[in-house]
């Protein structure tokens, strides 16, 4: 209630400020200019962890005198600002994460050189440069049009183009050089043990590693034998296949650069793609599973496979093994753990382009991923063209400064007041078949989301948009078809992301007309491409709504369905959503909240055959990391997206310069997520949010439900990149990669160190660190090369290193990677390959092609 009270005070002093703007295009354009606007995190463990302390400075760098009659400041901002220790300006909420600075009367005008430096409190912490968003920018009036202006200091762009390190990106953000600015709570009660690495610890944690002949394929085979003999693969040869396998052949073929052909018999130096029943530990796999023998004694190769997703994964296994034209003998028996191995995409918060997208699906199909998950509804932006219903692309798609939303979303999440490439953007009905033909080439089903009922302000104010429009038409019935929204409904919530009107009225008919209108132009799209099987309708994160609605009062008093509270209400949407769906013949798919509230929903309420349920909610402390279990023992099927291993919009190290939120672990790092254990959630359990050690005992301590009763409901494991602070297709690249591949591991192969709660066995630490060790020399040596060449922006890690009596001694996560130093302050470098004799502190970085890693100094 205190929070709020603030937030009405300040609301109130912007009404109180002047208003009259008076700027014109020409006047405000050189105010952008002369403003060197600077962003200062000064303390996040003030108050606890209930508030950080931050400071905002402007400087007039013009010529001209800034006074307070005729500007605001517009900007997003991810936490609430309750304080302002300022009497010039308040700061007031406006929806999501956009906030208002508005000068009051007290405003003492600016003469050139002068600043106005003032301190504010946001609500928990920020500790991270990308928690800042970039183009901050003016409004102001002139002869009653709104004109707009972008603070130049606060671009993200560099002649033109926006850099990957956060450094770079945001260079008005101020450095974090104290454990005040990357702590995130530092008291009695509680304190934040991570601090970003030194060089040395780095060094130290990259220690149990060494350089080893690559050797292998990754996700690695369940059986493979590897001869010493081998077969050169020359356009003499040609890949011959079966019926039904025309399609696989013809893949192996175009990447070996040779030709397919149908089978005949007595034909040499031939890859042979058919029909194999395949047995591994003595019993028959039916699906994805394939033999694949390099036979050097009658110079052939054979692939044997139950289906043409088994010849599909068995060319990848080819192509991986192939050394220039060198194919070794080999022996390969091979069937993926989990039938479900995915990757979700979030290309809402910021938008992914259609080139970036399939180079995803190139390395997802390497990798023997089956499923992308692609979230093309958010509330801050609707991605996927319905040509009935233009306005969610011709609105929800697009952001610019409209504080009706009218036109466009307001420019959430930086995208500054005309939008950008990365705010703005959709996939035509042409684009996204496009997509889906390119996924089907490859053995990917592409399972299309649109958040619902939270989530939602896109689709509300483009629905909205709709209304006003038809109304204006004089349609009224036509207006309201689709409407998402009660417009006398008083409902007073905040969400998550800080809407204030994100979920869609369920009380409200016309809200399953549209979902039935959408998910009916979804399989439209899908027909004759790839057929649509499952969609996913979110379902989280719901906060408070339909609470002062009238007309769910009106539906309250008199449904069939017995719902007489708001609490009931997120379940009857689902069980709406469920029969809408199995009327196409669809599957359904939710996040776990989005499927229980309080107690886990009915599954027999739900009308499709099959219901899954991302499990993405984890911290251990937390009490919740049983959710999959409870799902899965009550009838569900259930896919592992766990946010301490799986999510990827998390940093890869706690260092204020790594990009990423970090909610729910503080970093995840590749060798973290290889690690993951599904066969045993909680064993995976290692430190709280804070960074505490925690226990597999610790979590039960706290579970509800503490087995796993069903493990036939695992359906698979999945990945996720959300997008709030990933802005590029090359950030996006480099958040998901090589973190990708090591899940791509995880879902494929069942390693023997694994702990098995149902077996009682424990993790061989020994074991993990020994397969971890493969891997990374498999990645540094052959696979990230590889992804260079194939144009993918990876993650560059920033090696370890270290002086011993004055040697340095240098080291990566990723054997086999390149490592520069430089003893002249970054002036020039040197490659380094063994410890060498320096005289001075030196500086270090990793590099690949072009790009290079963030440097850090060794003393």
């Amino acid at each position: 209630m205190k929070w709020k009270t603030s937030l009405l005070a300040l609301a109130v002093g912007s009404l109180c400020a002047s208003s009259a703007y008076a700027l014109n295009q020409q006047a405000l354009n050189e105010l952008g200019e002369s403003v060197n606007l600077q962003y200062t995190v000064l303390d996040n463990t003030f108050n606890d962890y209930n508030t950080f302390l931050a400071e905002l400075s402007l400087t007039n760098e013009g010529s001209k005198v800034i006074t307070g009659a005729d500007w605001e400041i517009w900007f997003s901002h991810i936490r609430q600002i309750p304080v302002v220790n300022s009497d010039q300006v308040v700061i007031s909420h406006v929806n999501g994460d956009i906030f208002k600075l508005t000068p009051t009367a007290n405003f003492q005008p600016l003469q050139p050189g002068e600043n106005l430096t003032f301190t504010f409190e946001g609500a928990a912490w920020q500790v991270a440069k990308t928690d800042i968003m970039p183009n901050w920018y003016l409004v102001s009036e002139d002869k009653g049009t709104t004109v707009t202006a972008l603070i130049q200091s606060t671009s993200n762009q560099v002649d033109g183009v926006v850099p990957v390190k956060p450094d770079e990106e945001l260079s008005f953000v101020g450095e974090f050089t104290s454990s005040k600015q990357w702590k995130r709570y530092d008291s009695a009660a509680l304190v934040d043990q991570y601090n970003p690495y030194t060089a040395e610890q780095r060094f130290e944690r990259n220690a149990d590693l060494s350089l080893t002949p690559a050797s292998g394929v990754i996700p690695t085979p369940a059986n493979m034998t590897i001869g010493t003999g081998h077969l050169v693969i020359d356009n003499s040869w040609q890949v011959v296949y079966d019926a039904g396998y025309e399609s696989e052949a013809a893949y192996l073929a175009a990447q070996l650069g040779i030709t397919a052909t149908a089978w005949s018999p007595n034909v040499e130096k031939v890859i042979r793609v058919g029909w194999e029943q395949v047995n591994l530990d003595g019993h028959p796999r039916w699906t994805e599973a394939y033999n694949l023998d390099v036979d050097t004694a009658s110079n052939a190769v054979k692939i044997g496979a139950v289906d043409a997703a088994g010849a599909f994964y068995a060319a990848q296994t080819l192509l991986q093994l192939l050394d220039g034209e060198a194919l070794p003998q080999a022996s390969v028996t091979d069937a993926p753990r989990f039938g479900y191995r995915g990757f979700s995409l979030d290309t809402s918060r910021n938008f992914r382009s259609v080139a970036m997208v399939k180079r995803l699906l190139d390395q997802m199909a390497k990798f023997k991923l089956n499923k992308l998950h692609l979230r093309l509804a958010d509330d801050e932006g609707w991605r996927i063209e319905v040509e009935s219903l233009p306005e969610l692309t011709e609105v929800g798609a697009k952001r610019c400064h409209d504080p009706d939303e009218r036109r466009c979303m307001l420019p959430f999440l930086g995208a500054g007041p005309d939008g950008n490439n990365e705010g703005s953007g959709f996939y035509t009905a042409q684009e996204y078949r496009d997509l889906l033909a390119y996924a089907n080439a490859l053995n990917i089903e592409v399972i299309p989301e649109l958040d619902m009922p939270g989530h939602a302000h896109a689709a509300i104010k483009a629905m909205e948009a709709r209304y006003h429009r038809l109304m204006a038409e004089n349609k009224p019935a036509e207006a309201s078809e689709y409407l998402l929204t009660d417009f006398d409904d008083q409902s007073d919530y905040l969400s998550v992301q800080m809407f204030t009107d994100n979920a869609m009225n369920v009380c409200m008919e016309s809200t399953f007309t549209f979902v039935d209108k959408v998910v009916a132009e979804l399989v439209a799209l899908h027909q004759g491409v790839q057929s649509l099987k499952t969609f996913h309708f979110g379902g989280d994160e719901i906060a408070g709504a339909w609470k002062a609605s009238p007309v769910c009062e009106a539906f309250f008093a008199n449904n069939d369905k017995g719902i007489t509270s708001p609490d009931q209400l997120s379940q009857y949407f689902v069980e709406r959503v469920a029969a809408i769906t199995a009327n196409y013949g669809l599957d359904l798919g939710g996040w776990e909240d989005g499927l229980m509230h309080g107690t886990v929903y009915p599954r027999a309420a739900m009308a499709n055959t099959h219901v899954t349920g991302n499990a993405w909610q984890n911290i251990w402390e937390w009490g919740v990391a049983d959710r999959g279990y409870n799902l899965a023992n009550n009838g569900y099927k259930v896919i592992y997206n766990h946010a301490s291993h799986f999510y990827f919009d998390h940093p890869y190290e706690p260092d204020p310069s790594e990009r990423g939120y970090y909610w729910a672990p503080r970093h995840t790092d590749t060798r973290k997520t290889f690690g993951y254990m599904p066969d045993d959630v909680f064993a995976n359990a290692d430190f709280t949010r804070a960074g505490a050690p925690i226990t597999k005992e610790d979590v039960l301590a706290v579970a509800g439900v503490k087995s796993l009763q069903r493990p036939e409901n695992i359906a698979g494991l999945q990945g996720s990149l959300w997008a709030e602070t990933v802005r590029t297709g090359e950030q996006a690249e480099g958040m998901i990669f090589p973190r990708l591949i090591a899940l791509a591991e995880r879902a494929w192969h069942s390693a023997a160190w694994e702990a098995d709660d149902a077996t009682g066995q424990v993790v061989d630490e020994a074991a993990r660190t020994a397969s971890y060790n493969a891997f990374a020399n498999l990645l540094g040596q052959r696979v990230l090369p590889q992804l260079e060449a194939d144009g993918v922006a990876f993650n560059l890690p920033v090696p370890g290193a270290r002086i011993v009596a004055g040697k340095l001694e240098a080291n990566t996560p990723f054997p086999g990677l390149t490592i520069e130093f430089s003893e002249d302050d970054g002036a020039s470098w040197q490659v380094y390959t063994l410890p060498v004799a320096v005289s001075t502190a030196v500086k270090v970085r990793t590099v690949s092609g072009q790009r290079s890693s963030r440097v850090t100094q060794v003393n």
